[in-house]
């Protein structure tokens, strides 16, 4: 009997055995058939072109980019070692460059904002110029990462930038010299009036901690309105808006959310508590980001938005509105609600590609379209932090509004605990 139970074990096991392998050998040939023509083409290639010295890698690569290309995603992209070692020097937050914020568009490579102080800031280049050229090297076809590398390099040299600005219809060029660059992350004020402002420049790690810090000094001068500028801030780290968020809106905060598919059709409705966004993959499943419950900061709020805020930007001010937490002052946001997934790859390069979608807590997508101000008010993106912002005075005016209904909601409550 016992030698009887081991047979039928060896028969299942081999029948299992042979059910994945089959599987995935099935797998493997649909894998062949989709790839088969580059593989003939990379045959002929390599053993038939004139030259024989061919630079496996560099073949590997492009390819590797027009596979990328053929998604239509501006966001989906290739990183080769050198272009990976970038990236993540943007996320220390220190290299060796002129200043500037890039952005990707419709294949433009965009300024999103200069860093004061910096080279760039200082030879007048301005939010919104597009990038043609470095070195006399056209940037066309090339991807953001791609032209961040050929930006950055060696401390104290120079590096000639060409671009094109669409407001003058005209082309300029720059030599500027390579310096250390610190990306700031905060920077915050007292304005007339006691009125609280922080300037907030990028979701990173160490975002929350610096916001943070910025904010209990706010509640040390007893300010009683804060304006929160998110202008020309493209975004970061998902971890860090939601924590940042929750800086503002509770976690027992409800909003009614309502999806739709892409005809504009109702397919769900429901009451969300706390939800600061939703993610959603390609077969529709959905994740809920909370509030932490951690607020800091419960006084009037007035965010101000621009053109160039982006991704993270949007997440929060869309929350902030949902919610009816604060009021937005400015202009429509960039339109960036997509999620990028980093897959590390054996040479010490990586893949960088779209995965998912965000959702407002309302339900509401932000990707193409963007979140609109409570208050529009349009400036050339330049123009922040300059004397002619206009965009700042409406910012005031408006929290100067929500700090004297305050009072007088306070004023009211204290009489009727008197009258009791």
């Amino acid at each position: 009997m016992k030698n009887k139970g081991k047979i039928i074990v060896f028969i299942t096991i081999l029948a299992i055995s042979i059910f994945i392998i089959t599987k995935i050998w099935a797998a493997r040939e649909i894998v062949y058939e989709d790839i088969k023509t580059f593989l003939e083409v990379l045959f002929y290639v390599r053993n038939a072109f004139i030259e024989k010295d061919i630079d496996n890698n560099k073949l590997q690569y492009e390819a590797i980019k027009g596979l990328i290309k053929g998604l239509n995603d501006p966001y989906s992209r290739f990183l080769d070692p050198k272009a990976f070692k970038t990236f993540n020097e943007d996320i220390k937050g220190t290299f060796y460059g002129v200043g500037m914020r890039l952005e990707q568009k419709e294949d433009k490579i965009l300024v999103v904002a200069p860093l004061e102080g910096t080279p760039a800031y200082k030879a007048g280049i301005k939010p919104g110029d597009q990038i043609i050229a470095v070195d006399d090297q056209s940037v066309e076809g090339k991807t953001i990462d791609e032209v961040v590398s050929m930006i950055r390099g060696e401390l104290g040299k120079k590096v000639k930038i060409k671009i094109y600005r669409e407001t003058e219809k005209k082309t300029y060029e720059f030599e500027l010299v390579r310096v250390k660059i610190e990306v700031p992350i905060v920077e915050d004020k007292i304005l007339k009036d006691n009125i609280g402002y922080i300037r907030f420049y990028e979701f990173t790690q160490n975002s929350p901690e610096k916001l943070m810090a910025s904010i209990e000094k706010m509640k040390k001068n007893n300010v009683p309105g804060l304006i929160l500028d998110l202008r020309n801030n493209p975004g970061g780290d998902l971890r860090s808006v939601i924590e940042i968020s929750s800086f503002f809106i509770s976690n027992k905060a409800q909003v009614q959310t309502i999806i739709k598919d892409k005809n504009n059709k109702i397919i769900d409705s429901f009451l969300s508590r706390g939800v600061i966004v939703f993610r959603e993959d390609r077969d529709k499943n959905r994740w809920r980001e909370y509030a932490t419950g951690n607020v800091i900061w419960d006084k009037p709020l007035v965010v101000l938005v621009n053109r160039y805020s982006a991704s993270a930007s949007e997440i929060f001010c869309g929350a902030i509105k949902d919610y009816k937490r604060g009021l937005l002052v400015g202009e429509k946001t960039f339109g960036k609600g997509v999620v990028q997934s980093i897959f590390s790859l054996s040479d010490g390069s990586a893949l960088i590609i779209t995965t998912e979608r965000y959702l407002l807590p309302s339900g509401r997508s932000i990707h193409n379209e963007g979140v609109l101000p409570d208050y529009l008010v349009e400036m050339p993106p330049e123009n922040v932090g300059k004397e002619k912002d206009i965009q700042l005075d409406k910012a005031i005016e408006v929290l100067k509004i929500q700090i004297a209904s305050r009072n007088k909601k306070l004023q009211e409550g204290k009489k009727i605990i008197v009258k009791g």
